[in-house]
């Protein structure tokens, strides 16, 4: 390929990008404009889902690392694509106001048990286009477990694991592997095994559910902590790698999200 053709396809590539970012805030006013309440804003909220469940008061649930990750992408994805954001915000699955946002970010989703309202609020959600995120669950155990959750929501929902030909890992970033981002504990500890929960923790997948017109429903990043990724990305002990790898994945997330 010569060097001309080159920079024109690489031109052309980010054209593109540019153009679906400029694109974000009208397509998810269009596309939600049947819900029962849409923002009024052109802003970009991270939503994070306050779920019952688990430990009461345990260093994990549903305000695992809340709210230093949220805050930290908000900040990082104006910066570094010139989306317009707005404030993170934290939601009760049960709530009409989870179809203001286009995304749902949940984690240590294995703890949660949705009751009633909930699986119907969020069988609702999704059945409108909306994207529920899972991150930070390692292993078989909790895998297991928050999939009960997942087909309570949908019974009838069947998995599909994603590779990187998947247009989420080239829809704004190009992103040529699944990088096991670990918490800060494990990072930091180089003699420590680098993974959680047992051998089935050892390799980080994503998996999701996809909706009729095969667009992802729900996504779930399995034995990796995006999370700790971004709530650690200004400590300089932290590995970059992996704060890179999470901003990055997590920013084609929401452009998928509103692009599709």
């Amino acid at each position: 390929m010569t060097g001309d053709a080159a920079s024109g396809r690489k031109f052309g590539r980010s054209l593109r990008c540019l153009f679906v970012v400029v694109l974000i805030p009208i397509t998810w006013l269009i596309a939600g404009a049947d819900l029962p309440t849409v923002r009024t804003s052109t802003g970009f909220q991270f939503a994070r889902l306050r779920y019952p469940g688990g430990i009461p008061y345990h260093i994990k649930n549903w305000y695992t690392d809340y709210p230093g990750m949220d805050e930290h992408f908000t900040r990082l994805l104006g910066r570094m694509t010139g989306i317009q954001t707005g404030d993170a915000v934290v939601l009760e699955p049960s709530s009409p106001d989870i179809f203001k946002y286009p995304l749902l970010y949940t984690v240590e989703p294995e703890q949660m048990v949705l009751r009633q309202t909930d699986i119907a609020n969020l069988a609702e959600y999704l059945a409108r286009g909306g994207l529920w995120f899972a991150d930070d669950f390692h292993g078989n155990e909790e895998f297991d477990l928050f999939w009960e959750q997942i087909q309570r929501v949908l019974p009838e929902s069947s998995l599909v694991e994603l590779d990187i030909s998947h247009p989420i890992f080239h829809c704004f970033y190009d992103i040529p592997k699944i990088v096991q981002v670990t918490n800060d504990g494990i990072a930091k500890c180089r003699q420590c095994e680098q993974w959680e929960n047992g051998p089935s923790g050892k390799e980080p997948k994503m998996f999701a559910v996809l909706d009729q017109r095969q667009r992802i429903s729900v996504l779930m990043a399995w034995n990796t902590d995006l999370g700790d990724g971004l709530e650690w990305a200004d400590d300089r002990e932290y590995p970059a790698e992996y704060s890179t790898f999470a901003f990055k994945f997590i920013t084609n997330l929401i452009v998928y999200t509103m692009s599709h």
